[in-house]
């Protein structure tokens, strides 16, 4: 059985550790630490209509989904920042009971719409498209780097 829990302040170092282990594997391949993780998440839990959920099955933790609210001038916007199950659990339907949960709570919030960016790839985009989401061809995910390595021989002034 599947419980949930709004997302506390608390729940970073656990939360962290699901983070580290689901973002360093495929198809990610990041290089997260528990501090950069918790770091991460606890700037997103700080941001004006955050709202997350913990999700536990048998009381371990399996999953979190979380992201803030952002008002347009005609609707309600959610924006997920962060969605993840325990590789141990991917592949089971766990995902998707958690998405739909969490999308019956956005709607008692008054959201109109659920947002997201997710890594271009047949995982994670069929994911979403089975959850009835769809590629919002009028957006696009921009990206510049302002850092430039020394490492590279280059020097920023």
């Amino acid at each position: 059985m599947i419980t949930y829990k709004t997302m506390e302040l608390t729940d970073i170092p656990q939360l962290a550790r699901l983070y580290v282990e689901t973002f360093n594997a495929p198809p990610w391949n990041d290089g997260w630490t528990e501090e950069t993780a918790g770091r991460r998440l606890h700037q997103m839990i700080h941001v004006e209509d955050f709202y997350g959920l913990c999700a536990y099955e048998d009381g371990v933790l399996c999953g979190m989904i979380l992201g803030c609210m952002e008002q347009y001038y005609d609707r309600m916007n959610f924006s997920i920042r962060e969605f993840c199950v325990s590789n141990q659990k991917r592949g089971q339907g766990l995902g998707t009971k958690i998405f739909r949960y969490f999308e019956e709570q956005l709607k008692e919030k008054g959201v109109d719409t659920v947002l997201l960016y997710t890594l271009r790839a047949p995982s994670t985009m069929g994911f979403y498209e089975k959850q009835e989401m769809e590629e919002a061809e009028e957006l696009v995910l921009m990206r510049k780097n302002v850092r430039v390595s020394l490492e590279g021989g280059n020097e920023s002034a």
